[in-house]
């Protein structure tokens, strides 16, 4: 009975001690100002350079809006990363759409637990879903001309850290 009860006090100790780690970038340089853009060859050189920093971040879920410009970058991303196998094991993933103005940045940590994920978003989004989270107004928007914005967030029971990494 005392194995039981420290091997349940066990898995409760380290589901709270999981990190589940969240990447969000914006969508690579578009090819034009129209509604829905595709991606210049700028920014399919710039979402290969995603896959190659993705490439050993074991990344298993990607969320981008439905738009051309981020359906493109995470694709792009992500069959980069996933034509890169670890030796011996298998890279599954996934992609999945989201819609900006309902995305919870504590709900997808909370749905995915321990997991590492990449969020490709937009300029004015992205900034006010990490300020959310940490309840706290310490991003501003991207400017239209940056794309190399890397944002980190990294959450482990009640803590969250957070980073923006210029790349």
């Amino acid at each position: 009975m005392i194995l039981i009860v420290a091997c349940l006090v066990a898995n409760v100790i380290w589901a709270q001690s999981e990190t589940t780690t969240i990447y969000l970038v914006r969508h690579a340089e578009k090819a034009d100002a129209s509604a829905d853009p595709d991606l210049s060859e700028a920014g399919k050189a710039r979402a290969k350079k995603w896959g190659e920093y993705f490439e050993d971040k074991n990344i298993g879920i990607y969320f981008s809006t439905p738009y051309k410009r981020t359906t493109n970058t995470a694709a792009i991303i992500s069959s980069f990363v996933s034509a890169l196998p670890v030796p011996g094991t298998t890279r599954a993933f996934q992609m999945r759409g989201y819609d900006p103005a309902a995305l919870s940045l504590q709900k997808l940590a909370d749905d995915n637990k321990g997991k590492n994920i990449v969020v490709v978003g937009h300029s004015n989004t992205i900034p006010a879903q990490i300020n959310t989270l940490i309840g706290e107004k310490k991003y501003a928007d991207i400017p239209e001309s940056e794309f190399g914005n890397l944002y980190i967030i990294k959450v482990t029971g009640d803590t969250v850290t957070h980073e923006l990494v210029k790349m």
